[in-house]
């Protein structure tokens, strides 16, 4: 009996096999073809625009596993009405650009749908409601490498919009990202690059990550990030030149805000609202208005604040809420380098503040507290790139003390340094609390101490200043990659050819276009390599190999999928 359902079971996974094994690839120009395209897509299908510039198309898709791409990354350009409405899941799209379009008070992109992934589009000069905006009901959408640019209209819409369900997280990212040139007054005006969620929504748990993003002359609202949900992860980002707004955990609880840099603009951190933030491992620098506000707000009272291994330099004063009938409790600053203010170090003293391990050097602003602040010069030194670390007689080397909080690890959302065994470079700090250093690096600095997250590094890896700039090109190829047996009994045998340095990941996703994990990833990889994986653990069924190449210096990305039947 056993043996007829195996054969059964193979019978059948042929059958499959033989059915979804070549996903088609299709050519469009234009609306109708685009409309015929995704009207008889099958799973896994890909659409590709042509290059060109096209007016007034809207894409509606309402299919499930589709990849929509440009051509040539950022040759396909859409202006005039163009906007796209997503309500499918685990849709791809990638390398458009949308430029000088109006399309009134519409969202240029709108997904209702889940697993859906944004990479490397450009939004420049639109006359439009949102530019992108993520419904309540979706999960694990991924943005990547976009670049969202100088919205033409200055209505009081936010640019990036994560909205959030009352019954589950999010789990949505944004990462390597560029937000630049945007107008206005600052203030309320509502122009935000990012916000997640809505005063209504507060409470409710997004569970989303913004890291190694971009933002600069961001000056459409005070808050370049507006934080009114809770459970998200700010990390490895750079506010750089803007004069009119900070991060802003405006509504919700549980914020981190975790190794990024704040240099040269109006703020840095202004916490309004909520309990259990926590702010660590950040540098702060040349901040004309305050590195960090904490307020004093009657209608949601801050508790448990926790600011801790940050350096601050040639700022202004350090909120600290004490005017006011609604004092800031249980705020704790532990392990900070404070250096050479503006004028004063801090203003606005509850006295309830908790101090422990910290170094500051210029003018209190208030009384010295009983313990917790030295005065004394923390001996920083400027590197070649006109970034502060410490100098080899530092008084913050290996002075931590114990007693500041560890930051929460949030379930389902990637792994969070709670215990602080990095610095601000990712570099290793020693796990013995006695032996850590003060404020945001790790003496010695054997990473150079600069922004992680630049304008170079960050958003479409083509020019989105002209139209026609374009380095990368898309190639669908059948030579990339080879997999034997196929049906796969318990483990896969892969050999991987390139014949120039390329950067190749190879993944693995299921039958609905899930992915089940990353087989493996090459960087700068050239020749052949033969690699074999065990999936004993993979359930029977029909999986696709999606393989990638990226040419490290912007040419030509090849892209290879093939399916295999798991006995």
């Amino acid at each position: 009996m056993k043996t007829v359902q195996l054969i059964t079971t193979c019978i059948f996974c042929v059958f499959l096999f033989s059915k979804t094994a070549n996903a088609a690839v299709v050519y469009v120009s234009s609306q109708q073809e685009f409309d015929n395209a995704h009207d008889n897509a099958a799973m896994n299908d890909t659409i590709i625009w042509r290059s060109g510039t096209y007016s007034d198309i809207y894409m509606e898709i309402k299919n499930d596993h589709l990849y929509i791409t440009a051509e040539t990354l950022g040759s396909t350009i859409f202006t005039g009405a163009s906007r796209v409405n997503i309500s499918g899941d685990y849709i791809t799209l990638r390398g458009f650009q949308f430029l000088n379009g109006d399309i009134g008070t519409k969202d240029v992109i709108n997904t209702t749908g889940s697993y859906n992934h944004f990479t490397q589009i450009n939004i420049r000069a639109y006359t439009s409601y949102k530019y992108l905006r993520v419904r309540e009901q979706s999960q694990y959408v991924d943005i990547t490498y976009c670049n969202f640019e100088n919205r033409l209209n200055l209505d009081d819409q936010n640019i990036l919009s994560i909205l959030v369900d009352e019954n589950q997280p999010g789990y949505h990212k944004i990462q390597y990202c560029s937000f630049k040139n945007f107008d206005g007054t600052g203030n309320d005006l509502g122009i935000e690059p990012i916000r997640i969620g809505l005063s209504t929504q507060a409470n409710r748990i997004s569970r989303s990550l913004v890291e190694y993003c971009y933002f600069t002359q961001c000056n459409g609202d005070g808050e370049i990030i507006s934080s009114k949900a809770t459970q998200n992860v700010y990390r490895f980002n750079t506010f750089e030149n803007n004069p009119k707004a900070e991060l802003v955990l405006r509504h919700g609880s549980e914020g981190v805000v975790y190794g990024n840099f704040f240099l040269n603009g109006k703020g840095g951190v202004r916490i309004r609202e909520g309990q259990n933030h926590y702010i660590y491992n950040n540098y702060f620098y040349e901040l004309d208005d305050r590195p960090i506000y904490i307020q004093n707000e009657a209608s949601d009272p801050l508790d448990n604040i926790n600011i801790a291994f940050n350096t601050i330099i040639d700022c202004d004063e350090v909120i600290l809420g004490g005017d006011g009938n609604n004092k800031p409790t249980n705020v704790t600053f532990t392990n900070n380098i404070f250096a050479d203010p503006d004028d004063d170090l801090f203003e606005e003293p509850t006295n309830t503040e908790t101090w422990i391990g910290n170094i500051s050097f210029g003018d209190l602003g208030m009384s010295v507290p009983a313990s917790g602040i030295t005065v004394v010069d923390p001996q920083l030194v400027e590197n070649s790139e006109g970034f502060f670390g410490l100098g080899e007689m530092s008084p913050a080397i290996n002075a931590a003390q114990t007693g500041y909080a560890l930051l929460p690890q949030f379930e389902g959302m990637d792994v969070i340094d709670s215990e602080m065994l990095f610095d601000l470079m990712g570099q290793d700090r020693p796990a013995l609390i006695a032996e850590k250093d003060l404020g945001a690096n790790e003496y010695p600095h054997n990473t150079l101490i600069q922004p992680i997250a630049t304008e170079e590094n960050t958003g479409p890896s083509y020019n989105t200043s002209t139209l026609t700039e374009v380095k990368n090109k898309t190639l669908i190829v059948t030579d990339l990659i080879q997999i034997t047996p196929n049906p796969v009994s318990s483990q896969i045998n892969m050999t991987i050819q390139s014949e120039r340095p390329a950067d190749i990941t190879i993944d693995l996703f299921d039958l609905d276009g899930r992915k089940i994990n990353t087989l493996t990833k090459k960087r700068s990889f050239s020749g052949q390599i033969s690699l074999s994986k065990n999936l004993e653990n993979l359930s029977p069924g029909t999986y696709t190999i999606h393989a990638r190449s990226q040419d490290p210096k912007g040419g030509a990305e090849r892209i290879q999928t093939i399916k295999f039947i798991k006995l």
